[in-house]
């Protein structure tokens, strides 16, 4: 029997920013970006998610982009777009839509694994509604007040 926590999606977005360890080739690169999202679709898993909804990231590098996704219980990454070039600096959006766990538990995941990424800083984000107590407007489109908070 399925829970209605179930049946509602939490959904995530971060954007991180950072230098990779040292300057890679684009199969690497590409490979290291692969990893971790395979890593966050595998961890939503193996912290309760029912499913999968969508987990995706746009990476961009220069005037490169590479833009990934998952959406199965194996982590299995498809690629739309790739690097070719060398990658050190990057700026990544980060999607995560799951069923089955809660905000924080996704943002957890994220902050931990952001660390396979080299050097960097994330803002993580409320994909939906408003975070902020004092705000009162439904329609609040405002970043800052999405802004989750890990303990």
């Amino acid at each position: 029997m399925t829970s209605v926590k179930d049946d509602l999606p939490a959904a995530v977005a971060a954007d991180i920013k950072g230098s990779l360890p040292e300057m890679m080739q684009a199969p690497d690169a590409n490979s290291v970006f692969a990893g971790f999202l395979s890593a966050v679709a595998k961890d939503c898993l193996n912290a309760g998610a029912a499913m999968i909804g969508h987990i995706k990231a746009n990476v961009r590098s220069g005037e490169e982009m590479l833009s990934i996704s998952s959406t199965n219980d194996k982590g299995d990454v498809r690629t739309r777009t790739s690097f070719s070039d060398n990658v050190d600096v990057y700026e990544m959006t980060v999607n995560v839509i799951v069923y089955g766990v809660d905000e924080k538990t996704i943002s957890k995941i994220l902050e931990t694994r952001r660390a396979d990424l080299g050097d960097n800083t994330m803002t993580i984000f409320s994909d939906t509604g408003c975070k902020d107590p004092e705000c009162g407007d439904p329609d609040c489109a405002d970043k800052a007040h999405r802004l989750i908070r890990i303990d």
